[in-house]
């Protein structure tokens, strides 16, 4: 999307949102089948369903919500699931450091933190997967840094 006006950027966000719920909707539907359903182990339906949520984020957002064609699919891909994993990590840090050293309940620690990891992804994702990459970016920084 090239219209960086306020409205565009709030828009992006909301369909982030809501393509973000649906793709943890999912996660939790595809736990629950092959848990329940195949009896596959804990871990393993774990790992699929949350591997099922991300594809389905990719997509969905790849071709409904950012408007990209300057990169092949697979370089998207890539810098997608790097800034998932990190927000993963971000995500497992921030939830430790809740429950145990604020002694915050599940729950608020686990809204806590994935409201965060939601704006750490939609920054990601809106100024690296769907645009140039992770050196395109660092690239741009470097060339402002140096015109200053």
């Amino acid at each position: 999307m090239n219209d960086r006006s306020p409205k565009a950027a709030a828009r992006l966000f909301i369909n982030y949102v809501i393509i973000a719920g649906f793709a943890t909707g999912l996660n939790y539907v595809v736990l629950r089948l092959l848990r329940e359903k195949l009896h596959l182990y804990v871990w393993l339906s774990a790992g699929l369903a949350y591997g099922s949520g991300m594809i389905a984020n990719f997509l969905l957002n790849k071709y409904l919500n950012f408007a990209s064609g300057s990169r092949s699919i697979l370089g998207q891909a890539r810098t997608f699931f790097i800034v998932a994993l990190i927000g993963l990590g971000l995500n497992s840090i921030l939830m430790e450091l809740l429950v145990q050293g604020f002694h915050l309940p599940l729950t608020w620690a686990f809204v806590i933190s994935v409201g965060i990891v939601m704006f750490w992804s939609f920054w990601g994702h809106n100024a690296m997967t769907f645009k140039g990459g992770f050196r395109a970016f660092i690239s741009q920084r470097l060339k402002r840094s140096n015109s200053l």
